[in-house]
């Protein structure tokens, strides 16, 4: 039986690769597995001393990172809230801080005082604006302090290593 396609692991490469620029064999490549293993080159490491971090740029990212924290926090006590509202939790609470704050005078029943989701999650949400704020200043300062330690001490050396595949 004859075949007019040729085989495809006895192709004849005929021209140049234009990205390494060289030439290919013209004598027919057979595919056959190496006879010793391809021994890769070590990867590559430096060593990198850190002696300062920007403040401004400290700043800026612990900024956005702490919003970003707040922001999670936040919709997760809203969750939380919201599930336990569902289940009647939030109005069992809310009966006994009444019979604690608004208990009427020598008398033995309660009023359940009201929680308004509202107002409660505004408070929280300008108290986790405060505190991102608080948190990003914290940071920088830690980053001052650092700046600070490493002109004495000369900072803190790291070893990057590149990972080959």
């Amino acid at each position: 039986m004859t075949t007019t396609a040729e085989d495809p692991i006895t192709e004849k490469p005929t021209t140049t690769d234009p990205a390494i620029d060289v030439e290919l064999p013209t004598s027919p490549v057979r595919r056959t597995r190496p006879t010793r293993p391809v021994v890769r080159p070590a990867s590559r490491r430096t060593r990198v001393t850190v002696r300062r971090f920007g403040l401004l740029s400290v700043f800026k990212f612990s900024l956005i990172f702490s919003f970003c924290v707040m922001v999670v926090v936040w919709l997760a006590l809203m969750l939380i809230y919201f599930m336990l509202d569902a289940a009647g939790v939030t109005n069992t609470i809310a009966y006994w801080i009444g019979c604690v704050v608004n208990q009427p005078d020598r008398t033995n029943s309660c009023t359940a005082a009201g929680i308004d989701a509202v107002k409660l999650f505004t408070w929280l949400f300008g108290g986790g604006l405060i505190m991102a704020a608080a948190a990003s200043v914290l940071w920088t300062f830690v980053a001052l302090v650092y700046n600070l330690i490493s002109d004495i001490v000369g900072g803190v050396e790291v070893v990057l290593a590149e990972k080959r595949a």
